[in-house]
């Protein structure tokens, strides 16, 4: 069963257990009303039939003609003394005669079921002066009133039948105007699945409740489906052609030393070189690969308390006999303790000061600063730079600013990503400017975990 369905029949059932219940209580004050009104009226009368009717007459015999200029449809007048005796009786109900009479020192106003049916009673003591010598019955069916109450009945019945039928309809009504935007959904997500083709939602903007809130979000989703969708696709089309590269250059001199390697030998070690070469080059962007796939899908930290300027010394001097040119450590502390995962901070370290021994000019510098919240290591180089435009894509993987050069480097444009990936596992930023000619500045601000204690 549908969700639209069950909340329709829910909000009919809940609709339901409310007004039937309600229309009882209604008929049920309503004739207890209608009921009292009739007992008040029958009393009026006794009342008034003692105003104007004296004690001797109404107990003098065979005086029946006085009691009936008073008797109502379907009742019975009688008068009795103190014996309960009936003396004079009126009455265009038979029936009503089998009540017996019963004489009442005080007002009594009641009903009573007879043959199913009720009747209602009225007794008032009749005095002279301040002695009772008899009582005054009225009897009566209330036949209108029971009439009434069947109109009644009737009445209700057709209006809480309508009731029921109209909030079925307006149940499946507002629960279809509801659910609308789900069924929308579900259908796009349909399409979504035979096409492979994103689609979003039309929004109402002029509302802004829950379920254009989950419309909203659901368009975001796709949004992000079809960034991750177009960033997978410039992914595999990247490492596809740098595996194609190095898998034609290996072909090439493969070819190249079947047909001349064994006759010229300088050949035959060119060759060579460049197989081993290229080899060790998709051996390290497989490493790089699969480095990236383990910070996206299993980011685990170890942390440890280590010395942040000793980890700097560490790279430089791994570094240093690799180029003639210059690595300059500034601290602002002599020490400085950091708790990160050491070996992840020590590959950013490398990458980024990799990075900046091929391009740079003459050296680079290496600021190391702390605040009570965050580290923060700032390298500076003097190199090539980085144009301006091409600053928002160097964290993309396999985005080279100059592809050419990178290559004769030994650039796979994933060593920025893999860093990036690094430092956001650490809470972090990480964040370049650079211009061209005039070097290139990175910013790795690490912030300080609550749980560290270097004492």
């Amino acid at each position: 069963m549908k969700i639209k369905t069950k909340a329709s029949l829910l909000s009919f059932f809940w609709l339901i257990s409310i007004l039937i219940p309600l229309t009882f209580i209604i008929y049920y004050l309503y004739a207890q009303y209608e009921k009292e009104e009739e007992l008040e009226t029958l009393q009026f009368k006794a009342n008034q039939m003692l105003t104007h009717i004296s004690p001797m007459e109404l107990l003098q015999e065979d005086n029946n003609r006085i009691l009936r200029r008073y008797l109502p449809d379907h009742a019975m007048i009688r008068s009795l003394d103190l014996s309960s005796k009936v003396i004079n009786q009126v009455a265009n109900n038979d029936e009503l005669a089998v009540i017996p009479p019963q004489h009442m020192d005080t007002q009594e106003t009641y009903s009573q079921k007879l043959n199913e049916q009720t009747v209602m009673i009225v007794r008032t003591p009749i005095r002279q002066g301040t002695e009772i010598i008899g009582t005054l019955e009225i009897i009566r069916e209330p036949i209108e009133l029971d009439q009434s109450l069947y109109r009644l009945v009737g009445i209700i019945g057709i209006v809480t039948l309508a009731a029921m039928l109209l909030s079925l309809s307006a149940s499946f009504l507002l629960s279809k105007l509801l659910f609308l935007p789900l069924s929308r959904m579900i259908q796009t997500m349909k399409e979504i699945e035979t096409s492979l083709a994103i689609t979003k939602l039309p929004l109402n903007r002029k509302s802004k409740d829950e379920l254009y809130q989950l419309s909203e979000t659901f368009n975001h989703l796709m949004e992000r489906i079809e960034i991750s969708m177009k960033k997978q696709r410039q992914f595999i089309s990247d490492a596809s052609h740098e595996f194609k590269t190095s898998l034609t250059i290996i072909e090439g001199y493969s070819s190249l030393i079947r047909r001349w390697g064994f006759e010229n030998l300088d050949l035959h070690m060119e060759a060579l070189n460049a197989v081993h070469d290229e080899s060790k080059r998709m051996k390290h962007i497989t490493y790089q690969l699969l480095e990236l796939a383990e910070l996206d899908h299993e980011p685990k930290l170890t942390l440890s308390l280590f010395d942040l300027v000793t980890l700097c010394k560490e790279n430089i001097q791994l570094l240093q006999p690799l180029s003639n040119k210059e690595f300059i450590l500034i601290p602002s502390e002599s020490s400085m303790l950091m708790e990160a995962d050491r070996p992840q901070i020590k590959q950013v370290l490398f990458i980024i000061l990799d990075n900046a021994m091929k391009y740079m000019t003459h050296h680079t510098r290496i600021y190391l600063s702390q605040t009570d919240s965050n580290h923060c290591i700032r390298i500076v180089d003097d190199g090539i730079g980085i144009p301006v435009e091409e600053l928002p894509f160097v964290f993309e993987r396999f985005y080279r600013v100059d592809r050419s050069r990178s290559r004769q480097t030994g650039g796979s444009g994933l060593g920025l990503a893999i860093a990036k990936c690094i430092v956001s596992l650490h809470q972090g930023t990480i964040q370049i400017t650079s211009d061209r000619h005039n070097g290139t500045e990175v910013i790795v601000t690490i912030p300080k975990l609550k749980t560290s204690n270097p004492f």
